[in-house]
């Protein structure tokens, strides 16, 4: 047990990448504004050029715009913070013989494989992802009675590094 919880401790965990995480906030950011910005302009051209809205709407469209606004923000808090969640509950680790994907924040699910099953590692990197340095990983296990799987390593920063890793722990992928 004792050796157990040290093994654990000196698990480094490794994230995906911080790059990524900002290129999401920022997508979302420059999204919701550029549609508050339309919804915005539209309104504001009807009220200073006085022209007419079903139902009488012209009255209200400042209290509108105080809500659609508000609503914005509100938006755009929930997702910032589901986008960072998700990075920071998403993390793998490697010790001597497994590799351990571990997702969640209260309710974790972690899923442990077996080093010794890894048949080929695949690294995918886009164009951004070569310009920041981070990429997907594929990696194909396989086991006894025909088992066979690939597991995803979702925008890893520095994934050749992470490859390296994997490839000095294992005994039939090097």
């Amino acid at each position: 047990m004792n050796q157990e919880t040290n093994t654990m401790s000196n698990r480094e965990p490794i994230r995906a990448s911080v790059a990524t995480l900002a290129i999401q906030l920022v997508s979302l950011l420059v999204f919701t504004d550029l549609i508050y910005s339309i919804i915005n302009f539209f309104l504001m051209k009807v009220y200073f050029l006085q022209g007419v809205l079903p139902f009488d709407t012209h009255r209200y469209i400042v209290f509108i715009l105080a809500v659609l606004h508000i609503g914005k923000s509100i938006f755009q808090v929930l997702f910032v913070l589901k986008f960072v969640m998700k990075w920071i509950g998403s993390s793998y680790f490697i010790d001597d013989t497994h590799l351990v994907k571990r997702d969640g924040i209260i309710s974790v699910i972690e899923k442990t494989f077996d080093l010794d099953n890894i048949r080929s590692i695949t690294i995918n990197q886009g164009i951004l992802g070569k310009i920041f340095n981070f990429g997907d990983i594929v990696i194909e296990i396989s086991a006894p009675g025909d088992y066979l799987d690939q597991i995803l390593l979702s925008n890893l920063a520095d994934p050749q590094k992470f490859e390296q890793k994997i490839r000095g722990h294992c005994k039939f992928v090097q």
